[in-house]
């Protein structure tokens, strides 16, 4: 018969540790106990333990001072405190020295079996994932070392092929031009056929380069957040204007900038323009011009239709449905040479697909392209589309809780809510992302109110707001006498059905 696991309880009152002894032991574990932190310390080093649940307030040695210990000498320990009610420890205090969770005294029996099956569930999932880790590592280290290899070939490759291309390239342009002496027509011929094949080259050599960038960009992950598209195209076009003042192309930036804003992976979308950008850099000629504009909102308001226009060579009919496929290269310039290989097209459509929006292109062949795509505007609808439903399914999948946090900002005197200064606002989005854990996701909006998506339960969830109560209060981040006011909404213990609790979060939801 299996050992049972050994859950350590510490506490100076009598009472208490038989009553918490016989909590472990009615869910199926065995219950050590000690009463103050030395002994403790002594059956740690001697008894297998995974678990300690400890009074703060113990002589000798309080609960403080033992949880620092205990994370020293055993950091795989999960501990869980107990406080007497009104006892000033924060929650950001406990966890920063190690603890995992805290419970109020007094409690119920349900209220710790509760704390003890989601400590015991994270510590399995930890070292589910740890066994898997360790099972993985040899394939990952062979992956690493054939990635490492492939990129060193791609890096080679393009250093080993682009000097002497570069140096034969000058060389003919040098005898083209004639310092090498006049050149018989013939010889002219060969020497244009020779420099055209030369670009050709160099084209493949991005093509090499493309292709990493492109199988990188698997599973894509996008972090979503409101911006301003007008900012996202003049970083795009800040990165291409040299190439824009090599050819004399203009570049027109006509996006309003009233326009709203969008919910999008702000580098992504800046890749999607550079893309884009230089696509129309490749085949419109000398003197042409690009222009990037809106064309308005789509019938349910929720999507910006954005076009991007140049007026080159165009496309012709029978490449408009495979263009945006890999490595597709049926456009050609007036002067017949491939430009392009077809992976940024096929890049910037699984961006805007990762954004639920869609792309298309159209043109005359040799009357300029226009590439028309939709990406989602910053509301209630996208938010949900996007973020929320998502993550909503995710946690149904993985049989977890799931709340939404809303945080409000407040003057007492006018009873009305705060609009915070931009300075104000960065700070709190600052003090947010550090409160909240990588897998939730903070949204602010409007300047007045912040949203967080998390993957808690309720408690759990009162317990972020408290948080984000106290550490925005009282960390300088807000204007004097502002009040920081929250509420939260969880799934399933809060709504009885996904249906019910998506209800309930729009009624949470404001858009002004």
């Amino acid at each position: 018969m299996a050992e049972k696991e050994r859950i350590l309880v510490v506490d100076d009152e009598e009472s208490a540790r038989e009553m918490v002894s016989k909590i472990v032991n009615q869910i199926g574990y065995e219950a050590v106990t000690a009463k103050n932190g030395n002994e403790a310390l002594e059956i740690l080093r001697n008894t297998p333990t995974t678990i300690m649940i400890t009074d703060i307030k113990m002589p000798e040695m309080d609960g403080l001072e033992l949880i620092k210990s205990t994370r020293a000498e055993f950091p795989d320990t999960h501990i869980i405190c107990m406080t007497g009610y009104g006892a000033s420890y924060p929650y950001t205090d406990l966890v920063a020295l190690g603890a995992a969770d805290y419970i109020t005294k007094p409690f119920t029996i349900d209220d710790m079996i509760a704390k003890l099956n989601r400590v015991v569930r994270e510590r399995n999932l930890i070292g589910d994932l740890t066994q898997k880790s360790l099972e993985l590592e040899r394939t990952n280290e062979e992956l690493k070392r054939l990635d490492q290899l492939k990129s060193t070939f791609i890096s080679s490759i393009s250093h080993e092929l682009r000097t002497p291309l570069t140096v034969i390239k000058e060389f003919i342009s040098l005898m083209l031009e004639g310092h090498a002496g006049p050149l018989t027509e013939d010889q002219r011929d060969y020497l244009v056929i020779a420099n055209k094949n030369i670009l050709r080259l160099t084209n493949l050599i991005e093509t090499l380069l493309d292709f990493s960038r492109i199988e990188s960009g698997k599973g894509l992950k996008l972090k979503f957040e409101p911006t301003l598209l007008v900012e996202v195209v003049d970083d795009a076009s800040m990165t291409l204007s040299q190439q824009l003042e090599e050819k004399r192309i203009t570049l027109e930036n006509r996006i309003d900038p009233d326009t709203p804003l969008v919910l999008i992976d702000r580098n992504r979308m800046v890749e999607v323009f550079i893309n884009l950008i230089g696509n129309g850099i490749k085949f419109t000629p000398p003197g042409g011009k690009i222009t990037i504009d809106s064309r308005g909102l789509t019938e349910k308001r929720d999507y910006l239709k954005v076009v991007v226009t140049d007026t080159g060579v165009g496309i012709a009919p029978k490449d408009l449905p495979e263009i945006f496929d890999r490595f597709y290269q049926g456009q050609r310039t007036q002067t017949g040479i491939i430009m392009g290989t077809g992976l940024g097209l096929a890049i910037t459509k699984e961006i805007i697909e990762g954004h639920q929006g869609d792309i298309h292109a159209e043109s005359k062949f040799g009357g300029g392209a226009s590439f028309v795509f939709t990406i989602p505007v910053f509301g209630v609808n996208t938010i949900f589309n996007l973020l929320f439903t998502p993550m909503l399914e995710e946690a149904e999948r993985d049989k977890m809780s799931f709340s939404l946090i809303r945080v409000d900002f407040w003057d007492p005197r006018t009873k009305r809510e705060v609009i915070l200064s931009h300075e104000s606002w960065d700070g709190v989005r600052y003090a947010l992302q550090k409160l909240v854990r990588v897998v939730d996701t903070v949204i602010p909006f409007q300047n007045n109110i912040v949203y967080i998506f998390s993957f808690n339960d309720n408690k759990i969830a009162k317990e972020i707001g408290e948080r984000v109560q106290v550490k925005l209060t009282q960390g300088g981040y807000l204007p004097r006498g502002t009040e920081v006011q929250f509420r939260i909404y969880s799934y399933p213990i809060e709504a009885r059905t996904k249906e019910e609790f998506l209800k309930g979060c729009r009624l949470l939801l404001k858009e002004d």
